[in-house]
């Protein structure tokens, strides 16, 4: 935090705090076996509504969120933001396997915090950390703590719903009361947001690009509609592990419990782990490489799930080379937009891209469920799909990133 002013410090750890348990959520997919196992008179595949309904509402979350940002204090909407998931995990722990529209009603609001989420914790990085390669490596680091959190509970709450043969999946989601204390915190760390100057989001410290910067004004750029295109494609390859890890563990390969496919989960978010706070030592040696290098690891890890799914193993070397590879993109691929637009915009920005991806998030059920069809719809052939749009996303990001010069890439300083 080395030339950060002590209230964009103040603000930058309350951020790095509440990402411990803004992806608690994701704990879901490992249960989804159990969970479906509890409600026999569901129609086949309506279980995975508990997983498609949080991005629906997030999808419009995420649209609104950043217009909202520009009026409302971000302070108050991550409030919120962090109870719409404490609120879920009670409605799940409480309602258990007693009535699955409860859960859907749970699914519903956590949506919020999945819409909110990032494109908060990024607006807040955006305004009051001006150094654009720190404002990149802390994007990282917020999301290698977000998934070292969803990796503690996805392994905790697995071994706790897979007591008495899955019967005991609502006692996992008592996990969610670790919610209050990291949001205490963050109440109490992040400062009072001065008047942000015009035109900036609501909470911006006056700390942006000075006003003769190139990037002070105008519209959106081309470019970053481009990354966001791409960002929906990298998001359906790598949804065809997150929402059928469980399903795919449990039930089709029948190689292990919820707790195994819980590992499966919490080695993508640890290895997420390892490249988020590794960050700013990979990219100053491979550069503009980067995303479609980590692209690339990621389609690894999908094509080992596929081809080496004869035991857990695989799985296990599968997710964690998904985590390594897509995490050491992601926060790249953040720091650029947010390098190349008008600091005003980059709430919208975010908002954009985590709405598009959220709308990804609600229709690859169908859509890989289409797409896999032909090839006789198993959760496999999705993963094999899956493979073959991330390879699309190497070649497009190789095309973004490397060959289109303009502008620098957002590498950290030398010294944090």
């Amino acid at each position: 935090m080395k030339g950060m002013s002590a209230i964009s410090k103040k603000a930058t750890l309350a951020v790095l705090v509440i990402s411990s348990v803004l992806l608690f959520g994701s704990m879901t997919a490992p249960l989804l076996e159990y969970i479906s196992n509890s409600f026999p008179d569901i129609t086949p595949g309506s279980e995975y509504s508990i997983l498609t309904v949080p991005a629906l509402v997030a999808m419009f979350v995420s649209f609104a969120i950043g217009p909202l940002a520009l009026k409302v204090n971000l302070k108050y909407l991550m409030v919120v933001t962090a109870l719409a998931a404490l609120a879920y995990f009670l409605i799940f722990a409480l309602a258990g396997d007693s009535n699955f529209n409860l859960l859907l009603v749970g699914a519903g609001i956590v949506g919020v915090c999945q819409g909110a989420a990032m494109v908060l914790t990024s607006s807040i990085l955006g305004a009051y950390v001006v150094d654009p390669g720190q404002r990149a490596n802390f994007v990282a680091i917020s999301g290698a703590i977000m998934n070292g959190g969803a990796a503690i509970v996805n392994v905790v709450g697995g071994v706790i719903a897979a007591g008495n043969d899955g019967a005991n999946w609502p006692n996992a989601y008592w996990l969610g009361v670790l919610i209050i204390p990291a949001l205490i915190v963050f109440w109490f760390l992040m400062p009072k947001q001065p008047d942000a100057p015009e035109g900036a989001p609501s909470g911006l410290s006056g700390e942006g690009e000075p006003a003769g910067s190139p990037q002070s004004s105008g519209g959106i750029p081309f470019k970053v509609w481009l990354i966001i295109g791409l960002g929906l494609i990298v998001s359906l390859g790598m949804a065809s592990f997150l929402l059928n890890v469980g399903k795919y563990v449990v039930g089709e390969l029948q190689i292990g419990t919820s707790a195994e496919a819980g590992i499966a989960n919490s080695l993508f978010t640890i290895f997420g782990v390892i490249a988020g706070f590794s960050f700013a030592f990979v990219v100053r040696g491979l550069k503009n490489w980067i995303a479609p290098i980590g692209y690339a690891i990621g389609g690894v890890g999908l094509a080992v799930m596929v081809f080496m799914n004869s035991s857990i193993m695989g799985i296990f070397i599968g997710a964690s080379l998904c985590g390594l590879g897509f995490n050491i993109a992601m926060p790249y691929v953040m720091g650029q937009m947010m390098a190349i637009t008008p600091p005003r915009l980059i709430p919208v920005v975010m908002s954009v891209n985590m709405g598009i991806m959220n709308l990804c998030f609600f229709g690859v059920p169908y859509i890989l469920g289409f797409a896999s069809a032909p090839f006789g719809g198993t959760i496999a052939s999705q993963l094999l799909i899956g493979t073959v749009l991330v390879a699309i996303a190497v070649v497009l990001g190789i095309l973004l990133f490397v060959f289109w010069k303009a502008p620098a890439p957002a590498a950290p300083p030398a010294e944090d």
